[in-house]
């Protein structure tokens, strides 16, 4: 799988769990959150597409996948995202 081909599916991922993605730009890392009452993941728009894949993998992470069907594929990649952030102590366990 591409890393575009991987993005498209993180972003249909998070469509169909509800989630609102936003494109911003500044001074961030982004990631999930909730405005609101509305959740959503908050993207920098001029990251790079593997650093958008990785904001996206552990967004949708955060939020929870335990519930719901994710081709094998995609399901890998968000683990490996989730592994490499947990290696680098920039997720909770």
């Amino acid at each position: 799988m591409t890393s575009e081909e991987l993005f498209e599916g993180l972003k249909s991922l998070a469509g169909e769990m509800g989630l609102k993605i936003r494109f911003e730009t500044g001074n961030f890392e982004g990631g999930y959150c909730l405005l609101r009452e509305e959740k959503m993941l908050v993207i920098n728009r001029r990251a790079t597409i593997p650093r958008k894949n990785r904001t996206l993998s552990l967004g949708l992470h955060e939020f929870g996948l335990d519930n719901v069907f994710i081709s094998p594929a995609l399901r890998e990649a968000i683990e490996d995202e989730v592994a490499k952030a947990l290696q680098e102590n920039r997720l909770a366990a």
